[in-house]
């Protein structure tokens, strides 16, 4: 019984025109989940069809601590860390990388692109999402984290610090770039922009967004759609999806753990009882679990004025249990969270002439559409024309505003950002002249 529910974690964690026409029919060809965006998203890329590293490393740990009062149920995540990759005895390119949604520095899509730089000769820094625990808790200046806008302002700042103190440690810098996947490339691109309002302080020249959303509305609403179109609405009916398929996992003696074959993990999966229905579940529970974090962090430092969405509870100490608001949190959307507790706080406490239409611009590309003209060239816009959280009308944009862009056919949500063609393509494209 616990082989099996081990075997499934253990699985559970394992067309284009730009500045230079890039033939997307040599890229990652035998890319083995082209017929399923789900499949790619969840498995990413075999390991053989990885890039290589000459020389892989981990980074060098700095870390951020909070000068807010944290409440000590909160504490363990009272620092923000990030990692550090120098060249050493040479100048070099920087490249920022700011992880995707729920993130942090180092996972594993984040290790991979940071090394794939660095193997490349690049300088590296790399931060946690600001929607990771240790960024919410530590660094955001809002009681209710999440508002992109402010989120923004504080990673420029907490990125400007970083560099000084890497700097000062004998980092050599010859020009800097900014990327990153998922979200994490959203944030880039508001980043250079800010960067150029501040007039190149920390002197960003080009920006890479990998499978970044269009508007994050619109794709958080696309992952709570999977959940709802099978049968997942709250806590009581996730509790009971989550029942049937442990219950079949441990008292179905026709599924042995030897049906694993990593070689083959679509074969597996099927053999498993698994399919794309529970994959949408899956990808649908993980981005809920990025509003949860927010939700109960949001009521813990409110204390008496929270807005009680998860229990009535005021306050909370270390050890308390917190098991009911985690499964109440899970039947949080994002949509639910941003615009019935996110912008009331802001309009309550920040700013009072803030509506609510001009708060959901804030959460879409367009919203910098001024920024994206003007600098259209020195933005890498490299995506799937299957990613999960991509609209139509979010294709045909990118294919109108974005002329530095590389849409590959397959690949789902980053998942197919692994390959080793991609990866190559990544780096090559950001040093195109």
């Amino acid at each position: 019984m616990l082989k099996k529910i081990l075997g499934l974690i253990i699985i559970f964690t394992f067309s284009v025109i730009g500045l230079a026409e890039t033939d997307v029919t040599q890229i990652a060809s035998d890319y083995p989940y082209k017929e399923s965006a789900i499949m790619a998203t969840v498995l990413g890329t075999p390991v053989e069809q990885q890039y290589k590293f000459k020389n892989p490393k981990g980074p060098k740990v700095r870390r951020f601590t909070t000068t807010k009062k944290i409440p000590e149920i909160l504490r363990q995540w009272k620092d923000y860390e990030y990692g550090v990759w120098t060249q050493k005895d040479k100048k070099a390119p920087l490249m920022i990388l700011i992880s995707g949604t729920g993130s942090v520095y180092n996972s594993g899509m984040s290790l991979y692109l940071a090394n794939v730089f660095y193997d490349k000769g690049y300088n590296v820094i790399a931060f946690s999402s600001p929607t990771t625990m240790p960024y919410i808790v530590s660094q955001s200046k809002n009681i209710y984290a999440g508002y992109i806008k402010d989120e923004t302002v504080q990673m420029y700042d907490l990125i400007q610090k970083a560099i000084l103190k890497e700097k000062s440690n004998g980092m050599k810098i010859d020009k800097t770039y900014i990327g990153g996947y998922s979200l994490g490339g959203f944030q880039s691109l508001l980043i250079h922009e800010m960067d150029e309002k501040n007039n190149r302080k920390i002197g960003i020249e080009k920006s890479l967004l990998l499978n970044s959303p269009i508007s994050i509305l619109t794709a958080t609403n696309k992952l709570d759609g999977y959940l709802v179109k099978n049968g997942v609405y709250d806590a009581r009916s996730l509790e009971k999806y989550l029942d049937t398929i442990f219950s079949k996992l441990m008292y179905d003696k026709s599924i042995q753990i030897k049906d694993i074959e990593f070689s083959n993990l679509t074969t597996s999966l099927g053999k498993l009882g698994l399919g794309e229905k529970d994959f949408e579940v899956l990808i649908g529970l993980m981005f809920r679990f990025y509003s949860a974090n927010m939700t109960f962090a949001g009521e813990v430092f409110s204390g008496e004025n929270a807005v009680g969405r998860l229990s009535h509870k005021k306050s909370y100490k270390r050890f308390d249990s917190v098991t009911e608001e985690f499964k109440e949190g899970l039947s949080v959307s994002f949509d639910e969270y941003s615009t019935e507790i996110l912008y009331p706080y802001l309009k309550k406490n920040k700013n009072p002439d803030l509506s609510l239409d001009d708060f959901v611009n804030e959460f879409d590309l367009r919203h910098v559409q001024s920024f994206i003209d003007k600098n259209n060239k020195n933005i890498v816009f490299i995506t799937s024309t299957d990613d999960i959280l991509l609209e139509d009308e979010d294709l045909d944009y990118i294919k109108k505003t974005f002329s530095n862009r590389v849409l590959i056919p397959f690949g789902g949500h980053t998942g197919v950002l692994w390959h080793k063609d991609v990866s190559k393509l990544m780096v090559d494209k950001l040093e195109e002249n």
